[in-house]
């Protein structure tokens, strides 16, 4: 029993690996919209397309590409490669945003951008009437990370937001101007006996998740205000990663629950102040849910 027990926790942990390796946000979401005219919108994925076959992801109209970058070596950070077409015939414009991932993890597009208004991101009045003229947009990268423990592992992404601004001087790339934790999985603890095994009711592993949205705020004057909401979850009930879901005891039949974790299940509402953006309230201590 505890082999077959063991192979379905591998097979649930692969699941749980592949599925924090893609996007955490509802892919056929509709536009969102502020009352200063930003806009959210779906990236759409365009398959592999780049040298390495990596996925790219445009708007509907064309206007907007983003893809992922390895890093070129060990002083080059990763990075998205964003590709603007200012009109149908032209060349797109290719822009760079650095983002550094850590050691065997990899970087990957999220799937979203915001388009900012007309003038709205470019903290200064713009002369030039072809640079006025050009979109100003957030666009943004998932650093993932995994780790493996014995009979167990975990995942987690951080989203990394990036403004991209057209000025009189020419183009702007603000690296990191948000960075917020976005998914994450971990299974840890096995059974190891039968002992183990029913004292923990069947239930062999401790499994944690955290999940991320993002979304306009209907209220704006220029850069967006984004509001940012959390979900965190642990199973059994009563199980925290700080201690053995059994510090409390033998588990019962009523333990195996999924229940929500309230500390680390919460929104707050970012404001760009300063160059980046700022949360209206700290966010609460989850590293226990969102670091691998």
């Amino acid at each position: 029993m505890i082999m077959v027990c063991t192979r379905i926790a591998y097979a649930v942990l692969s699941v749980l690996l592949l599925a924090s390796s893609l996007p955490a946000a509802a892919d056929a979401a509709p536009v969102q919209r502020d009352a200063a005219g930003n806009r959210l919108e779906t990236l759409l994925l365009q398959g592999g397309q780049g040298p390495d076959r990596t996925e790219r992801y445009c708007t509907a109209d064309g206007q907007w590409c983003v893809q992922a970058l390895p890093s070129a070596g060990d002083d080059q950070p990763a990075s998205l490669e964003v590709a603007e077409r200012a009109d149908a015939e032209g060349e797109p414009q290719m822009r760079y945003v650095p983002i550094d991932v850590v050691d065997d993890g990899d970087l990957r597009v999220w799937p979203f951008i915001v388009r900012l208004a007309p003038g709205a991101g470019a903290d200064q009045a713009v002369a030039d009437p072809q640079q006025a003229a050009l979109q100003n947009v957030l666009v943004g990268g998932l650093v993932e990370a995994r780790a493996m423990y014995s009979g167990g592992g975990a995942s987690a992404s951080t989203l990394h937001l990036a403004r991209i601004r057209h000025l009189d001087d020419g183009i702007q790339v603000d690296a990191d101007v948000l960075s917020v934790a976005w998914s994450a999985n971990k299974m840890i603890r096995a059974c190891f006996s039968e002992r183990d095994f029913d004292q923990r009711a069947g239930a062999c592993h401790d499994e944690y998740s955290f999940d991320a949205e993002l979304a306009l705020a209907t209220e704006a004057q220029d850069m967006p205000v984004l509001r940012y909401q959390t979900g965190a979850t642990n199973y059994p009930a009563g199980a925290s990663p700080q201690r053995d879901s059994l510090a409390k005891g033998r588990l019962t039949k009523k333990d195996l629950r999924t229940e929500q974790d309230a500390q680390c299940s919460y929104t707050r509402t970012f404001r760009f102040t300063s160059g980046a953006y700022q949360p209206d309230r700290p966010l609460p201590e989850c590293s226990a849910y969102t670091e691998p």
